[in-house]
């Protein structure tokens, strides 16, 4: 994994931590008026687990190569359970389950947000980093949602546009996703 990859992670887990510091970990009432708040799931969601439920060939047909397990626990509560890929034009992509929901990713007002339907799931891409080289494919699942960051460093060779090709991946990704998960 390059340092720029582990930089963009990074700054995914202290962008969760914000989350969940700007109050979406709350339970209950609010005192000022009464409105529920997001909460944190305590788990990730089941039934659909990236690093075996999505087929290497699906990941071969896109030149994309195993690295490693990536389960990482943020602050707050915040987990992401999945796997890290390097494609051979030189970008990585993270598929995790976490427990950020769309709502809570909606709050943070992200840069350039998409949102559309997949596989018969709410779904969103965003710019959530100062460069256009990364971005973060979301689509709901119960309690959280499957997460693709897809990191596009400068020297990548034929990548194209970040959201796109994180966009075009969940397309191939969503129809494996239980509709119960």
């Amino acid at each position: 994994m390059t340092g720029r990859s582990r930089a963009v992670r990074a700054t995914v887990f202290a962008a969760a931590a914000i989350v969940v510091v700007a109050g979406c970990n709350g339970g209950g009432d609010s005192a000022s008026g009464g409105q529920k708040k997001p909460t944190v799931a305590a788990d990730v969601p089941k039934g659909f687990d990236p690093c075996k439920d999505i087929p290497k060939s699906l990941m071969d047909s896109q030149g994309f190569i195993a690295t490693s397990r990536k389960d990482t626990d943020g602050g707050g509560g915040i987990m992401w359970r999945g796997c890290g890929w390097v494609n051979d034009s030189e970008y990585t992509v993270s598929i995790t389950t976490t427990n950020i929901t769309l709502d809570m990713v909606r709050a943070k007002g992200f840069r350039d947000p998409q949102e559309f339907m997949i596989g018969g799931r709410h779904a969103m891409t965003t710019h959530q980093f100062k460069d256009d080289g990364a971005c973060i494919a979301d689509a709901e699942m119960k309690g959280g949602s499957l997460e693709i960051l897809l990191d596009v460093p400068p020297s990548a060779s034929a990548a194209g546009d970040a959201c796109q090709l994180a966009h075009s991946l969940l397309e191939k990704i969503s129809p494996l996703m239980p509709a119960t998960a």
